[in-house]
Formats: structure tokens, sequence, C-alpha cells
């Protein structure tokens, strides 16, 4: 079979093909992707992908919107089979498994990303102007290009680490369009990366709650992330405050080291648990992983779950309950609108790698049983609801613009979502530093502002 010859960087070369076949691109601009025409061995592995058709992008795209809508673990090869009037056999002529599929859909993803970057950066025009061409052309309505970048952990190692590569890869290309707004004065940024890191996590946490049945249309939606992007959610004509120092973690730590032994041991087991769905998602967490890793039997965790649907949602549960005790700590401190947003990714970030960690991200929600699902969700909103009601008590106040609350609290959400995921392994500063480099973007923006701090 075709697709089994393959390694990753092969495979990177394939998908390349298809991708700029399909979008009918000469032969010549695949070197322009990144992609190495050459396999591990240094060997040419063009040959390899002989002549690959547009029913591989077809697979493609129909796969990516399945995986989009009912997460990698609950789609079947079968049912991407059916969706593309095949049957299962035929789509192993393109892919040697599901984890094959999963993993060119990421290299799809990622492919696309690139081209948008480049795109974007038309001469003749500023930095800030070309990032907000990217954002805007990024959140367009066509669904075949929202890859969901979940469950990259659940891949064997050679293509996990090609898609964690590839995606550093692309934010370092953003990061070049960044460096070039501060060298003209479009753009007021002094770690590049890390904004485009930032970027980057809320455009792919958008496909997770952007609906085209709510209040807004699509059009306003992408007008309001542009925005608060470009301009931040503080008031421009007011000086923004200085940093504040850190608040300590020692409350939160000293409940943890509350726990009795029992409660410590299970507390530790959903840690470890929600580590795993944070990175590997559902599709690659078991709980006879959990017990490996915990360094306990099978035995004790089916004690405390007969499947793994019960154990996510104790995990979420663990990790929403952190946030609310960020949250309520917050409100006993009565900070101003700046110090409460720096303080509030502080403390999320700088408690990923305490026993209150990890910090849970939502991606593996679909998951969950509709009756689970919904509860939890409302859950959730309830507590988007008491932030977005505090936007607006600021907005009143006059320290925040008057911006729409929704979409600034799911700005917010989404630079810190995927922290457990991008800096697993790279970690060139510190909790606190990223989180500050957060805080300024979503209250400052972008754009360089007239009154400094």
């Amino acid at each position: 079979m075709l697709r089994a010859m393959l390694s990753p960087k092969a495979a990177g070369v394939w998908y390349t093909n298809v991708y700029r076949r399909s979008t009918s691109c000469c032969q010549g601009d695949y070197l322009a992707y990144g992609f190495s025409f050459r396999d591990q061995e240094g060997h040419s592995s063009l040959q390899v992908a002989a002549d690959p058709t547009d029913r591989a992008e077809e697979i493609l795209l129909s796969a990516s919107r399945l995986f989009a809508r009912h997460s990698y673990a609950n789609v079947t090869m079968e049912q991407v089979a059916a969706s593309v009037r095949a049957v299962p056999g035929a789509l192993y002529h393109y892919f040697r498994d599901k984890e094959d599929l999963i993993f060119h859909c990421y290299l799809r993803g990622l492919a696309i990303y690139r081209h948008e970057i480049e795109t974007a950066a038309e001469p003749g025009i500023d930095g800030l102007e070309i990032i907000r061409r990217f954002v805007r052309g990024r959140l367009r309505s066509e669904a075949q290009r929202m890859i969901l970048f979940t469950d990259i952990d659940a891949l064997a190692a050679p293509y996990s680490s090609e898609v964690h590569a590839k995606r550093w890869q692309n934010a370092a290309r953003l990061a070049e369009i960044l460096d070039r707004g501060v060298a003209d004065g479009s753009i007021a940024c002094d770690e590049p990366l890390l904004t485009a890191v930032a970027l980057i996590s809320i455009l792919d946490w958008v496909p997770f709650w952007l609906s085209e049945r709510d209040y807004y249309t699509r059009q306003q939606a992408i007008d309001a992330i542009d925005d608060i992007i470009a301009h931040g959610v503080y008031r421009r004509e007011i000086a923004v405050p200085e940093m504040p120092e850190p608040l300590s973690l020692a409350p939160f730590l000293a409940s943890r080291a509350a726990l009795n032994k029992r409660a410590a041991k299970f507390d530790r087991m959903l840690s470890i648990a929600s580590d795993s769905f944070n990175r590997r998602g559902a599709s690659g967490t078991s709980l006879e992983s959990i017990a490996l890793d915990a360094g306990m039997t099978r035995a004790g965790i089916y004690y405390h779950f007969s499947e793994k649907e019960s154990l996510l949602l104790a995990c979420l549960r663990r990790g929403l309950a952190g946030e609310i005790s960020i949250r309520e700590h917050l409100q006993d401190q009565r900070l101003g609108a700046f110090d409460h947003i720096v303080q509030r990714i502080r403390l999320l970030l700088m408690l990923h790698d305490t026993p209150c960690g990890p910090k849970a991200t939502y991606h593996n929600i679909n998951y969950l049983n509709d009756v689970d699902r919904k509860a939890y969700v409302g859950q959730v909103l309830a507590t988007i609801r008491q932030d977005q009601d505090s936007y607006q008590r600021w907005i009143d106040e006059g320290r925040f613009r008057r911006i729409d609350t929704y979409f600034a609290e799911r700005i917010l959400t989404g630079m810190g979502h995927w922290y457990p995921i991008w800096f697993k392994t790279t970690r060139d500063w510190s909790p606190a530093e990223i989180a500050d480099h957060f805080a300024r973007l979503f209250l400052s923006g972008l754009k360089p502002r007239r009154h400094p701090a």
C-alpha cells in the first residue's frame, strides 16, 4: 500500500504534493512549504508518492470535518469512508491506519497555516496590517481550513515530534512578521515569538466556540476579534499601569497540602490523567496508561472509574474547580481591572506545574455523553458569564473599551488554553513571563499606545 511505505518526513512531502495539486500550484513551489524531498535516510522520496490525486484531499477534508465535529476519539475509519462514499478498504490505499490519517490532517492544517501567513505578507504594507489580514483571512467561513490541533501526543513519537516542530516553525514565521511591524513602528511587542503563539492559540480556539446560530454573525465575530487583537481591551486614552507584583501561590498549595493521604493520592491520579488528556486527548489516553504513569495497578484505577469517560469528567471538573478557586481568590483581593487580568493569567499558568495543576484544556468535551456534556458546559458557561460581568463593570467604570465581553473572554481563554501543549517541552520563558506577555497583548493590543505605562 502506498501509505505504508512513507516515513513521517516522506509523508510531509506526500501531503504537500496533494495540497499543492489541489490549489493548482506547480511542483516547483513544493519546496516553499518547507517539507523536505528526502526521507530520514537522505534518499529522494518524491517517487514514493506515486501520482497522488484530489481523492486524498477529499478524504482529508471530510475527515477533518468529522474530527472537528465529533473529536478524534469518536470517529472511525468506517465513518470517514462513508462520508466520501467509499468502502473502508479504499482509505487504506492512502493512509495506513487512523493514526496515519490524523497525522496527515495535521500536516494539511499546518501547510494551510503556512500558506496563509505567506499570502498575507504582501509587500508594501506595514506589519500590523499583515497580521490583521492573516487573522481575518484565517477566520473566514471556509470550514475545511479549520484543523483541530488536539491529541497531538497520541501519535507515535516521530509523528508527534514532526507536528510540534512544524507548529513552532509556523509560529516563527508569524514572529518574523511581528518583528517587521516592530521595525516599521506599527506594532508594540517585546517577544514576537510569544505573541505569535498567543495569536495562533486564539485562532485554534475559535472552532470550539464559534457558532453560526448565535446572536452574532461570523463577520461580527471577525471584526470583534480583529479589533481586540489590534487595540486591546484597556482604554487607549489612559496610561497603562505598571505590572503588579505576583501574588503568592501559598494559599493554593496549602489547600492541596491539607488533603489527607487517600485524598492526596486520588488527586495526584487526576492530575496525571489530566495531563494525558491535555496532550494525548481522549483517543490517546487509556486507564491502563494512566495507571502506569501514576505507579498504580489497573485495579486501583478501576476502583474509582469503570471507564475512561467518567475519569475524563472528573478531570474536567477538577480543572474547572481550580479556575473557580482562582476567580474567588482574586475577588477577595479586590483588584482593579488591569491587575485582576494580569494576576488571573499568572495564577492559571504558574499553578500549572504545581500539585494544583495541570491547567485543564477543554477540547475533549465532545467525548462526554450528552447528559454529562450539557451539564458540564452549563457549569463552564456560568463561570464565563461571571468574567463577562466583570468586564462590563470595568467598561462602566471607564477602564475597558466598549468591547463585546463575549468575544473578549473567549480571546483571553484561547490565549492560555493551549499552554499545556505549546510549553510541555519548549520552555524558554518562565510561566510568569508568558502570562505577563499574554496579559499585555490582551490589555494593550498590538498597536502602539500613545500613553505607555
